[in-house]
Protein backbone atom coordinates (compact mmCIF):
# COMPACT_ATOMS: atom_id res chain seq x y z
CA UNK A 1 0.00 0.00 0.00
CA UNK A 2 1.05 3.33 -1.06
CA UNK A 3 0.65 6.25 1.19
CA UNK A 4 1.33 10.42 0.17
CA UNK A 5 3.59 11.57 2.23
CA UNK A 6 2.47 14.69 3.97
CA UNK A 7 5.37 16.77 5.32
CA UNK A 8 3.51 18.48 7.98
CA UNK A 9 2.42 15.38 9.50
CA UNK A 10 6.07 13.88 10.14
CA UNK A 11 7.66 12.73 13.12
CA UNK A 12 3.76 12.73 14.63
CA UNK A 13 1.47 10.52 15.78
CA UNK A 14 -0.75 11.16 13.20
CA UNK A 15 2.39 10.91 10.79
CA UNK A 16 2.74 9.10 7.49
CA UNK A 17 0.93 5.46 7.55
CA UNK A 18 3.03 2.61 7.11
CA UNK A 19 0.32 -0.01 8.33
CA UNK A 20 -3.59 0.26 9.54
CA UNK A 21 -5.32 -2.75 11.18
CA UNK A 22 -8.84 -3.63 10.59
CA UNK A 23 -9.82 -1.99 14.34
CA UNK A 24 -8.29 1.06 13.21
CA UNK A 25 -5.32 1.00 15.19
CA UNK A 26 -2.09 2.41 13.33
CA UNK A 27 1.69 2.76 12.59
CA UNK A 28 3.19 5.51 11.41
CA UNK A 29 6.14 5.28 9.16
CA UNK A 30 8.36 6.84 11.87
CA UNK A 31 7.38 3.75 14.01
CA UNK A 32 4.48 5.58 16.44
CA UNK A 33 1.53 3.92 16.86
CA UNK A 34 -2.18 5.03 17.80
CA UNK A 35 -4.28 2.86 19.24
CA UNK A 36 -8.36 2.63 18.45
CA UNK A 37 -11.23 3.07 21.02
CA UNK A 38 -11.36 -0.40 21.46
CA UNK A 39 -7.52 -1.59 21.99
CA UNK A 40 -6.34 2.14 23.48
CA UNK A 41 -7.02 1.39 27.25
CA UNK A 42 -5.97 -2.29 27.29
CA UNK A 43 -2.43 -1.42 25.53
CA UNK A 44 -2.05 1.25 27.82
CA UNK A 45 -2.10 -0.68 30.43
CA UNK A 46 0.55 -3.27 29.14
CA UNK A 47 2.90 0.00 27.95
CA UNK A 48 2.56 1.05 31.56
CA UNK A 49 3.18 -2.10 33.28
CA UNK A 50 6.36 -2.47 31.10
CA UNK A 51 7.84 0.80 32.08
CA UNK A 52 6.66 0.04 35.82
CA UNK A 53 9.01 -3.31 35.49
CA UNK A 54 12.05 -2.00 33.50
CA UNK A 55 11.81 0.89 35.97
CA UNK A 56 12.08 3.84 33.81
CA UNK A 57 10.23 6.24 35.94
CA UNK A 58 12.34 9.03 36.69
CA UNK A 59 11.67 9.78 40.27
Amino acid sequence: MLVAENKYSKWTVEGDLKTKWICGCRQTADDYFKFCNAHNETLKKAIQAQIDELDMAIG
